[in-house]
Protein backbone atom coordinates (compact mmCIF):
# COMPACT_ATOMS: atom_id res chain seq x y z
CA UNK A 1 0.00 0.00 0.00
CA UNK A 2 2.74 2.19 -0.21
CA UNK A 3 0.90 4.16 -2.99
CA UNK A 4 -1.81 5.32 -0.87
CA UNK A 5 0.52 6.07 1.84
CA UNK A 6 2.41 8.50 -0.32
CA UNK A 7 -0.37 9.75 -1.85
CA UNK A 8 -2.12 10.51 1.57
CA UNK A 9 1.11 12.15 2.65
CA UNK A 10 1.29 14.48 0.22
CA UNK A 11 -2.75 15.28 0.13
CA UNK A 12 -2.42 16.18 4.13
CA UNK A 13 0.36 18.44 3.44
CA UNK A 14 -1.37 20.40 -0.03
CA UNK A 15 -3.25 23.64 1.40
CA UNK A 16 -5.67 22.72 -1.56
CA UNK A 17 -6.98 19.25 -1.88
CA UNK A 18 -6.40 16.79 -4.80
CA UNK A 19 -8.65 14.75 -6.55
CA UNK A 20 -9.01 11.30 -5.32
CA UNK A 21 -11.46 10.23 -7.90
CA UNK A 22 -9.12 11.08 -10.47
CA UNK A 23 -6.03 9.65 -8.82
CA UNK A 24 -7.46 6.95 -6.91
CA UNK A 25 -7.00 4.14 -9.54
CA UNK A 26 -3.74 4.80 -11.24
CA UNK A 27 -1.67 2.42 -9.57
CA UNK A 28 -3.39 -1.17 -10.69
CA UNK A 29 -3.92 0.77 -13.51
CA UNK A 30 -0.17 1.11 -14.25
CA UNK A 31 1.04 -1.98 -13.02
CA UNK A 32 -1.75 -3.86 -15.81
CA UNK A 33 -0.45 -1.41 -18.55
CA UNK A 34 3.60 -1.84 -18.09
CA UNK A 35 3.16 -5.44 -17.77
CA UNK A 36 1.95 -5.65 -20.76
CA UNK A 37 4.22 -3.16 -23.01
CA UNK A 38 7.26 -5.30 -21.32
CA UNK A 39 6.23 -7.79 -23.86
CA UNK A 40 6.91 -5.70 -26.21
CA UNK A 41 9.90 -3.92 -25.49
CA UNK A 42 11.42 -7.99 -24.70
CA UNK A 43 10.90 -8.13 -28.40
CA UNK A 44 13.82 -5.31 -29.32
CA UNK A 45 16.10 -7.83 -27.76
CA UNK A 46 18.70 -7.69 -24.35
CA UNK A 47 19.99 -4.02 -25.30
CA UNK A 48 17.93 -1.66 -27.45
CA UNK A 49 19.84 1.30 -28.37
CA UNK A 50 18.10 5.23 -27.67
CA UNK A 51 17.07 5.18 -30.68
CA UNK A 52 14.50 1.64 -30.08
CA UNK A 53 13.58 2.83 -26.81
CA UNK A 54 12.43 6.51 -28.40
CA UNK A 55 10.20 4.25 -30.56
CA UNK A 56 9.29 2.13 -28.26
CA UNK A 57 7.71 5.09 -25.86
CA UNK A 58 6.09 6.60 -28.92
CA UNK A 59 4.39 3.35 -29.98
CA UNK A 60 3.29 2.53 -26.61
CA UNK A 61 2.98 4.88 -23.66
CA UNK A 62 3.09 7.52 -25.53
CA UNK A 63 0.70 6.52 -28.52
CA UNK A 64 -3.01 6.98 -27.75
CA UNK A 65 -4.62 4.70 -30.13
CA UNK A 66 -2.44 2.29 -27.94
CA UNK A 67 -3.48 0.21 -24.74
CA UNK A 68 -0.75 0.79 -23.01
CA UNK A 69 -1.44 4.89 -23.51
CA UNK A 70 0.11 6.21 -20.35
CA UNK A 71 -2.56 8.91 -20.06
CA UNK A 72 -5.62 6.67 -20.47
CA UNK A 73 -6.35 6.37 -17.02
CA UNK A 74 -6.34 10.24 -15.75
CA UNK A 75 -7.66 11.53 -18.98
CA UNK A 76 -10.62 9.31 -18.92
CA UNK A 77 -11.73 9.42 -15.31
CA UNK A 78 -11.01 13.06 -15.81
CA UNK A 79 -13.74 13.26 -18.71
CA UNK A 80 -16.50 11.43 -16.87
CA UNK A 81 -16.72 14.86 -15.08
CA UNK A 82 -20.09 16.75 -16.50
CA UNK A 83 -17.75 19.53 -15.40
CA UNK A 84 -14.41 20.99 -13.90
CA UNK A 85 -13.56 24.04 -11.47
CA UNK A 86 -10.22 25.77 -11.55
CA UNK A 87 -8.98 22.93 -9.11
CA UNK A 88 -10.11 20.07 -11.20
CA UNK A 89 -7.70 21.59 -14.01
CA UNK A 90 -5.06 22.19 -12.26
CA UNK A 91 -5.03 19.31 -10.29
CA UNK A 92 -5.20 17.05 -14.13
CA UNK A 93 -1.80 18.67 -14.91
CA UNK A 94 -0.22 18.34 -11.30
CA UNK A 95 -1.64 14.17 -12.11
CA UNK A 96 0.73 14.36 -15.19
CA UNK A 97 3.72 16.62 -14.09
CA UNK A 98 4.09 16.19 -10.77
CA UNK A 99 7.38 14.49 -10.19
CA UNK A 100 6.58 12.92 -6.82
CA UNK A 101 2.80 11.73 -7.39
CA UNK A 102 2.30 12.29 -11.33
CA UNK A 103 1.64 10.13 -14.14
CA UNK A 104 5.14 11.19 -15.47
CA UNK A 105 6.57 10.84 -11.73
CA UNK A 106 8.08 8.53 -9.31
CA UNK A 107 4.97 6.73 -8.26
CA UNK A 108 3.26 6.26 -12.22
CA UNK A 109 6.59 5.42 -13.50
CA UNK A 110 7.63 3.20 -10.37
CA UNK A 111 5.50 0.01 -12.03
CA UNK A 112 7.96 -0.01 -15.52
CA UNK A 113 10.87 0.70 -13.26
CA UNK A 114 10.12 -2.76 -11.14
CA UNK A 115 9.51 -4.39 -14.34
CA UNK A 116 12.63 -3.21 -16.35
CA UNK A 117 15.01 -4.00 -13.44
CA UNK A 118 13.40 -7.60 -13.40
CA UNK A 119 14.28 -7.39 -17.43
CA UNK A 120 17.95 -5.51 -17.32
CA UNK A 121 19.46 -6.66 -13.95
CA UNK A 122 22.50 -4.40 -13.21
CA UNK A 123 25.77 -6.67 -14.27
CA UNK A 124 28.29 -6.70 -11.29
CA UNK A 125 29.73 -3.62 -9.98
CA UNK A 126 27.13 -1.66 -11.78
CA UNK A 127 24.26 0.78 -9.92
CA UNK A 128 22.18 0.01 -12.04
CA UNK A 129 21.73 -1.39 -16.00
CA UNK A 130 22.43 0.72 -18.98
CA UNK A 131 18.69 -0.41 -19.89
CA UNK A 132 16.92 0.87 -16.93
CA UNK A 133 19.18 4.05 -16.47
CA UNK A 134 18.26 4.69 -20.22
CA UNK A 135 14.39 5.14 -19.64
CA UNK A 136 15.40 6.91 -16.80
CA UNK A 137 17.26 9.49 -18.53
CA UNK A 138 14.29 9.73 -21.59
CA UNK A 139 11.31 10.48 -18.80
CA UNK A 140 13.15 12.84 -16.51
CA UNK A 141 14.51 14.29 -19.17
CA UNK A 142 11.06 14.56 -20.55
CA UNK A 143 9.38 15.98 -17.48
CA UNK A 144 11.61 18.17 -16.93
CA UNK A 145 11.28 20.25 -19.76
CA UNK A 146 7.29 20.00 -19.44
CA UNK A 147 7.68 21.56 -15.64
CA UNK A 148 10.21 23.99 -16.93
CA UNK A 149 8.07 25.17 -20.23
CA UNK A 150 4.87 25.74 -18.77
CA UNK A 151 6.38 26.55 -15.34
CA UNK A 152 5.07 24.39 -13.19
CA UNK A 153 5.53 24.73 -9.43
CA UNK A 154 7.38 28.34 -11.43
CA UNK A 155 9.45 26.11 -13.93
CA UNK A 156 12.40 24.83 -11.60
CA UNK A 157 15.20 24.08 -14.59
CA UNK A 158 16.04 20.76 -12.65
CA UNK A 159 12.84 19.47 -12.46
CA UNK A 160 13.06 19.44 -8.25
CA UNK A 161 9.69 21.18 -7.70
CA UNK A 162 8.47 23.22 -4.28
CA UNK A 163 4.81 21.99 -3.29
CA UNK A 164 4.42 25.16 -1.74
CA UNK A 165 4.71 26.56 -5.02
CA UNK A 166 1.89 24.94 -6.73
CA UNK A 167 -1.21 27.28 -6.04
CA UNK A 168 -4.65 26.58 -7.77
CA UNK A 169 -5.37 30.53 -7.42
CA UNK A 170 -5.57 31.90 -10.70
CA UNK A 171 -4.18 35.28 -9.90
CA UNK A 172 -1.00 33.44 -9.21
CA UNK A 173 1.74 33.63 -11.90
CA UNK A 174 4.11 31.40 -10.43
CA UNK A 175 2.05 28.10 -11.20
CA UNK A 176 1.31 27.14 -14.56
CA UNK A 177 0.52 31.05 -15.93
CA UNK A 178 -0.38 30.08 -19.40
CA UNK A 179 -3.00 27.25 -17.99
CA UNK A 180 -4.48 29.84 -16.00
CA UNK A 181 -4.73 32.37 -18.78
CA UNK A 182 -7.15 29.56 -20.64
CA UNK A 183 -9.02 29.12 -17.03
CA UNK A 184 -10.07 32.86 -16.28
CA UNK A 185 -11.13 32.97 -20.10
CA UNK A 186 -13.24 30.27 -19.58
CA UNK A 187 -16.33 31.53 -18.14
CA UNK A 188 -18.19 28.05 -16.63
CA UNK A 189 -17.08 24.61 -15.66
CA UNK A 190 -18.15 23.07 -18.75
CA UNK A 191 -15.63 25.24 -20.71
CA UNK A 192 -13.28 25.21 -18.11
CA UNK A 193 -13.18 21.12 -18.91
CA UNK A 194 -13.20 21.61 -22.32
CA UNK A 195 -10.20 23.78 -22.16
CA UNK A 196 -8.27 21.83 -19.71
CA UNK A 197 -8.80 18.53 -22.13
CA UNK A 198 -7.72 20.33 -25.19
CA UNK A 199 -4.68 21.60 -23.98
CA UNK A 200 -3.01 18.68 -22.68
CA UNK A 201 -4.36 16.81 -25.98
CA UNK A 202 -3.12 19.33 -28.05
CA UNK A 203 -1.02 21.10 -26.25
CA UNK A 204 0.94 19.17 -23.52
CA UNK A 205 1.24 15.81 -25.28
CA UNK A 206 2.16 16.63 -28.25
CA UNK A 207 5.27 18.72 -26.91
CA UNK A 208 6.07 15.75 -24.56
CA UNK A 209 6.80 13.80 -28.13
CA UNK A 210 8.59 16.31 -29.41
CA UNK A 211 10.79 16.53 -26.01
CA UNK A 212 11.31 12.96 -26.73
CA UNK A 213 12.40 12.89 -30.25
CA UNK A 214 14.76 15.15 -29.69
CA UNK A 215 17.11 13.42 -27.07
CA UNK A 216 20.00 12.29 -28.89
CA UNK A 217 22.26 9.31 -28.24
CA UNK A 218 24.49 11.35 -27.43
CA UNK A 219 23.04 13.33 -24.06
CA UNK A 220 22.25 9.32 -22.94
CA UNK A 221 25.70 7.87 -23.31
CA UNK A 222 26.71 11.22 -21.29
CA UNK A 223 24.28 10.46 -18.72
CA UNK A 224 25.37 6.68 -18.42
CA UNK A 225 28.77 8.06 -17.80
CA UNK A 226 28.07 10.32 -15.15
CA UNK A 227 26.34 7.49 -13.41
CA UNK A 228 30.01 5.29 -13.61
CA UNK A 229 27.54 2.97 -16.16
CA UNK A 230 29.17 1.43 -18.88
CA UNK A 231 27.78 2.82 -22.59
CA UNK A 232 26.85 0.07 -24.50
CA UNK A 233 29.00 -0.87 -27.49
CA UNK A 234 26.01 -0.93 -29.65
CA UNK A 235 21.98 -2.08 -29.56
CA UNK A 236 19.77 -3.66 -31.28
CA UNK A 237 20.85 -6.70 -33.91
CA UNK A 238 23.61 -6.34 -36.54
CA UNK A 239 21.93 -5.05 -39.77
CA UNK A 240 22.72 -7.35 -42.61
CA UNK A 241 24.12 -5.32 -45.73
CA UNK A 242 24.07 -7.18 -49.13
CA UNK A 243 25.23 -6.10 -52.86
CA UNK A 244 21.91 -4.55 -54.52
CA UNK A 245 21.44 -2.40 -51.09
CA UNK A 246 20.44 0.87 -51.29
CA UNK A 247 22.02 2.36 -48.50
CA UNK A 248 23.12 5.54 -46.69
CA UNK A 249 26.41 6.06 -45.19
CA UNK A 250 28.49 8.76 -43.41
CA UNK A 251 30.45 11.62 -45.46
CA UNK A 252 33.59 12.95 -44.21
CA UNK A 253 31.37 15.71 -42.65
CA UNK A 254 29.11 13.43 -40.89
CA UNK A 255 28.33 14.60 -37.03
CA UNK A 256 26.29 11.92 -34.86
CA UNK A 257 24.72 14.51 -33.07
CA UNK A 258 22.66 15.97 -36.47
CA UNK A 259 21.85 12.59 -37.28
CA UNK A 260 20.63 11.41 -33.77
CA UNK A 261 17.80 14.60 -33.90
CA UNK A 262 16.07 13.04 -37.04
CA UNK A 263 12.94 11.11 -35.95
CA UNK A 264 12.83 7.41 -37.80
CA UNK A 265 10.09 8.65 -40.12
CA UNK A 266 12.55 11.57 -41.06
CA UNK A 267 15.30 8.66 -41.79
CA UNK A 268 12.70 6.80 -43.95
CA UNK A 269 12.32 10.18 -46.50
CA UNK A 270 16.08 11.09 -47.78
CA UNK A 271 14.66 13.38 -50.56
CA UNK A 272 12.97 15.84 -47.95
CA UNK A 273 13.38 17.96 -45.68
CA UNK A 274 16.16 17.54 -42.71
CA UNK A 275 17.48 14.78 -44.51
CA UNK A 276 17.89 16.34 -47.51
CA UNK A 277 19.61 18.97 -46.11
CA UNK A 278 22.29 16.79 -44.91
CA UNK A 279 22.72 15.27 -48.20
CA UNK A 280 24.66 17.95 -48.91
CA UNK A 281 27.70 17.34 -47.00
CA UNK A 282 26.62 14.73 -44.45
CA UNK A 283 25.19 11.86 -45.29
CA UNK A 284 25.17 9.88 -48.97
CA UNK A 285 22.72 7.35 -50.56
CA UNK A 286 24.33 4.77 -52.97
CA UNK A 287 23.64 1.27 -54.36
CA UNK A 288 25.88 -1.67 -53.16
CA UNK A 289 28.05 -2.89 -55.66
CA UNK A 290 30.93 -5.29 -54.13
CA UNK A 291 31.31 -6.20 -50.50
CA UNK A 292 34.86 -7.38 -49.48
CA UNK A 293 35.13 -8.04 -45.63
CA UNK A 294 34.43 -4.45 -44.08
CA UNK A 295 35.12 -2.92 -47.56
CA UNK A 296 32.00 -1.67 -49.19
CA UNK A 297 31.85 -0.74 -52.87
CA UNK A 298 29.10 1.64 -54.65
CA UNK A 299 27.82 1.69 -57.93
CA UNK A 300 28.77 4.81 -59.65
CA UNK A 301 31.14 5.65 -57.55
CA UNK A 302 35.29 5.49 -57.49
CA UNK A 303 35.75 4.99 -53.51
CA UNK A 304 34.70 2.19 -50.75
CA UNK A 305 33.35 2.75 -47.15
CA UNK A 306 33.82 0.64 -44.00
CA UNK A 307 31.08 -1.11 -42.77
CA UNK A 308 30.77 0.96 -39.88
CA UNK A 309 30.14 4.06 -42.49
CA UNK A 310 26.96 2.70 -42.92
CA UNK A 311 23.65 4.10 -41.01
CA UNK A 312 20.89 2.43 -42.55
CA UNK A 313 19.12 0.74 -45.54
CA UNK A 314 16.71 2.90 -47.98
CA UNK A 315 14.55 2.77 -50.51
CA UNK A 316 16.43 4.01 -53.98
CA UNK A 317 15.44 7.11 -54.94
CA UNK A 318 12.71 7.57 -57.73
CA UNK A 319 13.36 9.34 -60.62
CA UNK A 320 11.13 12.03 -61.74
CA UNK A 321 8.26 10.71 -62.77
CA UNK A 322 8.51 6.95 -62.19
CA UNK A 323 5.35 6.88 -60.61
CA UNK A 324 3.50 7.95 -63.30
CA UNK A 325 5.48 5.73 -65.25
CA UNK A 326 4.56 3.24 -63.62
CA UNK A 327 1.18 3.82 -63.76
CA UNK A 328 0.84 4.47 -67.02
CA UNK A 329 2.95 1.17 -68.00
CA UNK A 330 0.09 -0.96 -65.85
CA UNK A 331 -3.04 0.88 -67.97
CA UNK A 332 -1.30 -0.04 -71.49
CA UNK A 333 -0.46 -3.49 -70.03
CA UNK A 334 -4.37 -4.18 -69.13
CA UNK A 335 -5.89 -2.23 -71.87
CA UNK A 336 -3.23 -3.30 -74.67
CA UNK A 337 -1.14 -6.09 -73.76
CA UNK A 338 0.87 -6.47 -77.14
CA UNK A 339 2.08 -2.70 -76.99
CA UNK A 340 4.17 -4.05 -73.63
CA UNK A 341 6.52 -5.69 -76.13
CA UNK A 342 6.72 -2.80 -78.41
CA UNK A 343 7.82 -0.51 -74.78
CA UNK A 344 10.00 -3.00 -73.71
CA UNK A 345 12.04 -2.68 -77.66
CA UNK A 346 11.81 1.71 -77.31
CA UNK A 347 13.62 1.19 -73.44
CA UNK A 348 16.30 -0.97 -74.89
CA UNK A 349 17.29 1.00 -77.30
CA UNK A 350 17.53 4.23 -74.67
CA UNK A 351 19.99 1.43 -72.57
CA UNK A 352 22.69 2.16 -75.40
CA UNK A 353 22.10 5.94 -76.36
CA UNK A 354 25.79 6.55 -78.32
CA UNK A 355 24.83 3.45 -80.19
CA UNK A 356 21.17 4.21 -81.22
CA UNK A 357 21.62 7.92 -81.34
CA UNK A 358 19.44 8.04 -84.56
CA UNK A 359 16.89 6.08 -83.70
CA UNK A 360 16.42 8.31 -80.56
CA UNK A 361 16.27 11.19 -82.54
CA UNK A 362 13.89 10.18 -84.68
CA UNK A 363 11.85 8.89 -81.53
CA UNK A 364 11.69 12.05 -79.52
CA UNK A 365 10.98 13.86 -83.20
CA UNK A 366 8.11 11.77 -83.23
CA UNK A 367 6.66 12.61 -79.54
CA UNK A 368 7.56 16.13 -79.71
CA UNK A 369 10.78 16.29 -78.05
CA UNK A 370 13.79 18.03 -78.89
CA UNK A 371 16.15 15.20 -79.42
CA UNK A 372 19.36 14.22 -78.41
CA UNK A 373 20.65 18.10 -79.55
CA UNK A 374 18.37 19.65 -77.19
CA UNK A 375 19.04 18.32 -73.84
Amino acid sequence: MKFIRTYESFKSNRKDSVNEELLGGILNFFKNMWNKAMEELKKLGEDPDTEEVKGWIADNPFNPADNNYLFKNVMEEFKKKPEANDQDALTLVDSILNPETGVLGKQGLAPLYENLKKTYPPEKGEPMSSQVATFEYIFNTIRTKAIVQYKFAGGPTDGKVDPKKINVDLKDTVHLPDVKKLLTAATDGKKKKEVIINWCEKTLYPQLDKFADAITEDEVNKYLESKKIPVPEGGGEEVEYKVGDTVIYKREKFKQEDWDKLTDDEKKKPEEGKMKDLQNEQIGIKKISKIEGDKISFEDADFTKEKGDLLMKSEAPKAEGQEDLVKTLGDVKAKNPDAIKKIGDIARIYQEPDKNKDKIAEIEKQLGGEGEEGK
